[in-house]
């Protein structure tokens, strides 16, 4: 089975700037081959291509000769200007619009025999075929495919990957299998899971745009945008125990401009390898100029995507793209070794749906409270990872969970693990929602007396401890707790004077409440991040649980990361919010007065003492192992 260990992978998603999705019906040997060699040009090393499924199978019992002499071209194309393709199998989903196959005739393509019958078919014969080509880096079943044809459970969805992924390996045990899901899988409820999918692909894949959810309602190069297409593939990961790559991403400049475009590129390229994706594959190579055309036509926004304008202009994300891939080959990827994680985000066990609930309780509800908890963990300068709620805490020092809900949060015996977590000397961090369970009082040393929506538009604390005020719009359904503390110690009190911060001495460890679901407040604040200082929360209670690290900053917009890299420590400094950073890098070494360290990136030699980093900017240096 190929594995991606020794390289990072960087790619495109491509269809030719003149033709668009009628690649395979306008067939242009030369005009492909130039853009390809363009594409190497940037050190792009795959191009995902999608095999539109009228093209390929225009009957069920058909497969179309033409358009796999053309797809052998394509594959010569590859040969000779080294570039290695990822094929996508069953696209009927393209940008906004839909294409049928005239034989499906209203057919379930997850369910019904017929057509799972004839889609073995292609995916067979591609197997067959292909199994040696070296050209193909992995296999794609389908782009999307919910947004094409809606599956009518989650069993159904699992049995279409399952029997098509293993239909693949049964006769091509050379190239690894995944499905192009997007984050509607993370965001609603539409049966591909990432659990579910794990069980047939060899890695999963994530597409995920904040311009295309009301999750991220700042700017696309500002902290909540920047880290979320890290996270989504951090949440896939954990949801569904396999590698991650994040095979869509990008935006496009008629929503905003070039400059701001590739800022957003340059954060994420780092902060996903950062975060432990596997690989990052930009939506899109080009800019059409076909615009008149579906799906363009219906979705005019689709038609500057591209990372190269339709005259072939490198755009500014390209010249990212470009700028990424130089420093991924001055160092030795395989050599990268991700140190352990200390803290960790609980995920609802009940992700998607669960009985005798509010209508707030909803997958967009619980993506948006991890995200949040994500970024304040980062800003807090914790490399925070997520985790099931029926996984394994005893690797962690610190345990989060954000905006905790009534019921479909937590079963009862994953609160009984997470009581031994603190008793055995684990920090909990916990706020609050309406989670109602045996023993909860005890660990927060309070006694609950009831709870309620808060009765103001705003809620305020005041944490003399912290040195901080804090202020959040409320929400008309989420619930508040009034508790009166028993061993638990007041260090922050609401407008009303309720306790907002309890902290408690629980067996050998410790346990933090916030009597509000604060991760799901700001969630609904644009631009909060830019003032918003509730991350001190998350820093105090890593300063309780005892994680520490070799390298440090003042900055909660900027995200360090160590790796392991040989006998050496090669660590990231990724400035996630548009603005420049003035502050210090501590290492827990002695340094020498006005020390100065290589920047990896640009060669620029930097003053520890006296760091500024640009806005959106990344920084990276070595370090001698144990400083």
């Amino acid at each position: 089975m190929a594995k991606f260990a020794d390289e990072f992978i960087i790619g495109a998603n491509y269809w030719p700037r003149n033709h668009g999705i009628e690649m395979w019906k306008e067939w242009n040997y030369d005009e492909i081959k130039s853009e390809f060699i363009e594409a190497k040009s940037l050190g792009i090393n795959v191009m995902r291509i999608n095999l539109f499924w009228e093209d390929f199978q225009p009957k069920p019992d058909v497969i179309s000769e033409e358009a796999v002499k053309k797809f052998d071209e394509l594959i010569k194309i590859c040969h000779e200007v080294d570039m290695k393709i990822a094929p996508t199998f069953f696209v009927g989903h393209m940008s906004g619009e839909n294409w049928d196959v005239p034989w499906r005739e209203g057919r379930n393509i997850y369910s019904d025999s017929f057509m799972l019958r004839y889609q073995i078919k292609l995916v067979r014969f591609f197997a067959e075929r292909y199994k040696d080509e070296s050209a193909i880096l992995f296999w794609d079943l389908s782009n999307e495919p919910d947004n094409y044809v809606k599956a009518e459970s989650r069993h159904d969805a699992w049995l279409w990957n399952y029997v098509l992924s293993n239909e693949i390996k049964k006769y091509d045990k050379n190239h690894p299998v995944t499905l192009g899901i997007h984050q509607a899988s993370l965001l609603t409820d539409n049966n591909f899971y990432p659990e579910d999918m794990q069980e047939g692909n060899d890695f999963l894949c994530m597409h995920a745009y904040p311009i295309y959810t009301d999750t991220c309602i700042d700017p696309v190069n500002s902290i909540r945008s920047t880290y979320m297409a890290p996270f989504a593939s951090k949440l896939t990961q954990a949801m569904g125990g396999k590698e991650v790559l994040l095979e869509e991403f990008g935006a496009t400049t008629l929503m905003m401009s070039e400059d701001i475009e590739g800022n957003y590129y340059k954060v994420v390229l780092y902060s996903l390898l950062a975060n432990e994706s596997i690989g990052a594959i930009a939506w899109c190579f080009g800019d059409f100029s076909v615009g008149e055309r579906l799906p363009y036509n219906s979705t005019p926004f689709e038609t500057q995507f591209g990372i190269t304008a339709v005259d072939g202009r490198v755009k500014k994300a390209g010249l990212e793209i470009k700028a990424f891939s130089e420093f991924m080959n001055r160092i030795e990827y395989k050599d990268l070794k991700h140190k352990k994680c200390d803290a960790a985000i609980i995920i609802p066990d009940k992700y998607y749906s669960a009985l005798f609930v509010g209508n707030d309780y909803t997958p967009e509800r619980n993506f948006r409270i991890l995200l949040n908890s994500f970024i304040l963990g980062k800003e807090a300068g914790i490399d925070v990872e997520l985790v099931r709620a029926d996984g394994d805490f005893s690797k962690y020092k610190m345990l989060i969970l954000p905006s905790a809900y009534r019921k479909g949060h937590l079963n009862y015996d994953q609160w009984v693990k997470i009581m031994d977590f603190v008793k055995n000397g684990g920090t909990l961090y916990v706020s609050y929602d309406g989670i109602s369970l045996e023993g909860f009082d005890e660990v927060f040393g309070v006694k609950t007396q009831y709870s309620m929506v808060p009765k103001n538009e705003t809620v305020s604390m005041h944490c003399e401890e912290l040195g901080i005020d804090l202020n959040y719009k409320a929400l008309k359904f989420n619930k508040r707790l009034i508790a009166k503390p028993t061993t638990g110690r007041v260090i922050a009190n609401d407008d009303e004077n309720n306790p907002a911060i309890v902290i408690n001495k629980y067996g050998k460890g410790n346990a933090i409440l916030v009597t509000y679901p604060i991760e799901l407040y700001l969630s609904y604040m644009p631009d909060v991040y830019k003032t918003d200082r509730s991350y001190l929360i998350y820093k105090y209670a890593k300063e309780l649980s005892g994680i520490e690290y070799n390298v440090k900053v003042e900055s909660p917009y900027i995200e360090v990361k160590e790796f392991d890299y040989g006998r050496k420590t090669l660590v990231f400094f990724i400035n996630h919010e548009d603005i420049d950073i003035h502050t210090k890098i501590r290492i827990s070494r002695k340094t020498k007065n006005n020390e100065k360290i290589q920047d990896l990136i640009s060669g620029r030699q930097i003053n520890l003492e006296n760091f500024t980093i640009e806005a959106n900017g990344v920084v990276a240096i070595l370090l001698e192992k144990g400083v």
